[in-house]
């Protein structure tokens, strides 16, 4: 696959096939996620990857954390302005490709408790990093090294979603995996097999023009 053709066609993967990824393949998705650009060379990524019996007790630990109140542990503040409008522009083509609508409550958290659960894919990939490290270069390098990681997957036919959800919560992570002390979580990487079947799939999320973000000088 061409890489232009990679960054056009990328998009999140919701639903997928209940077909394993094999180790080797998901090694190599994280060897070409991380020659990323990195700030100093400094790799500050870490990687845990999760399938099987283990992933789905992660995942059912946080869905139940959602279900019964339990405090988030990792939550951003509220989006506002264009951000949120954003955000909303997105939920509502989720919420009509599943036919979920808006009064449906049952079927929304449903939704929600799938992404807990990283959308029942067969691995996830949890990024985390360094506590002692800085976040404003430390974030730009995750960024930099998920996204190769996105791209990568998609040589290999695999899709992906890229999820805050998947360690809003930490208590299933922390019971069930041996976790150093001073490492924080970042983000999750739901990947599988895509199935084409689920309507989720068919979203694809919309980028501004680039009128509207970029200023140019000394062009004519």
């Amino acid at each position: 696959m061409e890489l232009k053709d990679a960054i056009l066609e990328r998009k999140s993967i919701r639903g997928y096939l209940d077909k394993p990824v094999p180790k080797e393949v998901l090694e190599d998705v994280l060897r070409l996620g991380t020659r990323a650009v990195s700030a100093l060379n400094s790799q500050p990524w870490e990687f845990i990857v999760l399938t099987g019996d283990i992933m789905k007790k992660i995942g059912a630990d946080n869905a139940d954390c959602y279900v019964t109140g339990v405090p988030e542990d990792i939550s951003d503040p509220p989006l506002d302005g264009i951000y949120r409008r954003r955000m909303i522009d997105i939920a509502k083509q989720l919420f009509a490709e599943m036919d979920i609508a808006r009064e449906n409550t049952e079927k929304r958290e449903w939704w929600t408790q799938r992404g807990f659960r990283f959308f029942d894919a067969p691995a996830v990939i949890l990024v985390m990093t360094d506590d002692s490290l800085e976040d404003a270069p430390t974030n730009f390098d995750l960024g930099a090294v998920v996204q190769n990681i996105t791209l990568a997957a998609m040589e290999y036919g695999l899709g992906t979603c890229v999820e805050q959800q998947a360690v809003n919560y930490l208590r299933g992570i922390r019971k069930y995996l041996d976790i150093p002390e001073g490492k924080r979580f970042v983000v999750g990487i739901a990947i599988g097999y895509e199935d084409p079947d689920f309507p989720a799939n068919r979203v694809v999320s919309q980028r501004a023009d680039l009128a509207d973000n970029t200023t140019w000088y000394g062009f004519e």
